[in-house]
């Protein structure tokens, strides 16, 4: 129901519009890149040239070698370092000049200064949630109500709800939430309301999995799942996790998570008062909406290209990149049996605009980056134009394509086992692989 919680034009929507991030401490990423020789028949060389940096408080980032055949009668090996500094800042510079003087091969391949990015899915943990709007502050607006506002009990239920987010840190068992009768109420509501129309609206992979998730009881009608239940499911079949959070984010952070295959989840629900309608994210639309198709291997890629296109993303890229992701994985469509069926979050748990979606009524376009990453939504009403993807795998080689036209200067390798990116800039790749 995306397009429902955006309907406030306050605090919502200039969330998630912004390109800036809630990361505590995140400013720039300042890297020089450089190469330099040493003997390796001389002891403690590789250290000396270490202390160079140390002597003039320069940190290490990364250290790494070209492989060296074991036959290879070279006196000298050439050692990779990315550092943290401006190649132009005054410890950096005299630092190489030092270095240059003592190992006489320097060669500086590339200094660049990008936003802030996670390397690690624990650096999600310094996430600023005190800040995050739609979370445990309601905002009283007059042209749109929020059901919940003036009740207290609501109210205090979200707030001790969104705490838990609040502590958690990556690795750590989901928070439990035992939920209340209003609150399966409204879940079991929405559920009644939205399963109806899967089998005509919805694609067949989403279909299959929450066919799956109901088999196993991960999910059922009569009370809202376990986010721990949940998440170990989809783990076991993409790697995808989900982590908690108290409100909306920004188009940066919640991107840069993906490229981690993290999805951040709410756990409270919308108020009982009005169970089909809700005016920001909410546990139905989470898991309703979002949570089966990141079991689905193809659109787990799909949805970690997007997230790794955004880190070190320039702000006007970003919102490219939340472009193509509102047009893709909130409100796209998809090609099956010559048919539409629909695979966006937004319209799986909106059963207004699922209806609508596939009626003639809107424009459908076939899905192309390079068009929908310069196509302004509207966030206020359903959506005129719906993109259609021909299979998420096609989909997913598009995004490919456009990520590599992004002006970055460095590249990225994500390794699967620790959930970390090393960053590597254009040369040095090349030279790792020479």
């Amino acid at each position: 129901m995306l397009r429902r919680t955006l309907r406030r034009l306050g605090d919502i929507t200039e969330t998630y519009g912004s390109t800036a991030s809630n990361i505590k401490g995140a400013a720039r990423r300042q890297v020089t890149q450089f190469q330099f020789l040493v003997d390796r028949e001389r002891a403690g060389a590789l250290a000396s040239g270490l202390d160079i940096l140390r002597k003039h408080n320069v940190s290490l980032g990364q250290i790494f070698s070209r492989p060296f055949p074991y036959e290879s009668k070279s006196k000298n090996i050439t050692i990779f370092l990315e550092v943290n500094g401006l190649q132009s800042s005054p410890n950096v510079n005299a630092m190489l000049a030092e270095l240059k003087q003592q190992h006489g091969h320097v060669v500086v391949i590339n200094s660049y200064d990008t936003p802030w990015y996670p390397s690690a899915a624990s650096d999600l943990d310094n996430l600023d949630q005190t800040t995050l709007a739609a979370g445990a502050d309601l905002t009283d607006d007059p042209l749109n109500p929020h059901p919940g506002f003036h009740d207290q009990e609501y109210r205090a239920r979200r707030r001790l709800i969104t705490e838990n987010a609040k502590s958690y840190k990556h690795g750590q068992p989901l928070p439990v939430v035992t939920y209340t009768d209003n609150e399966k109420f409204t879940w079991s509501t929405v559920w009644d309301r939205l399963t109806a129309m899967h089998a005509t609206h919805a694609c067949d992979q989403f279909n299959s999995i929450f066919s799956l998730l109901l088999e196993t009881g991960t999910v059922k009608r009569e009370c809202p799942p376990s986010l721990q239940e949940v998440s170990d499911f989809l783990n076991e079949r993409t790697g995808f996790l989900i982590r908690p959070v108290t409100g909306l984010l920004t188009s940066r952070d919640f991107l840069n998570a993906l490229a981690f295959r993290v999805f951040f989840s709410t756990q409270y629900l919308r108020h009982h008062s009005q169970p089909l309608y809700t005016p920001e994210p909410d546990l139905c639309h989470e898991i309703m909406g979002h949570a089966p198709l990141f079991a689905d291997a193809d659109f787990a890629a799909f949805s970690q290209t997007i997230g790794a296109a955004s880190l070190g993303a320039s702000d006007s890229d970003i919102e490219r990149l939340a472009r193509c992701y509102w047009y893709t994985v909130e409100f796209g469509l998809c090609k099956q049996r010559n048919q539409l069926r629909a695979y966006g979050a937004g319209l799986l748990s909106s059963f207004g605009e699922l209806e609508y979606c596939l009626t003639d009524k809107p424009q459908f376009v076939p899905f192309d980056p390079f068009v929908a990453a310069n196509d302004p939504f509207p966030i206020t009403k359903y959506q005129p134009k719906y993109y259609v993807a021909e299979s998420f795998k096609d989909a997913q080689k598009k995004m490919v394509a456009f990520a590599e036209t992004l002006n970055k200067p460095f590249t990225l390798r994500y390794n699967e086992g620790s959930r970390r990116y090393g960053s590597y800039s254009t040369l040095s790749s090349s030279a790792l692989s020479a």
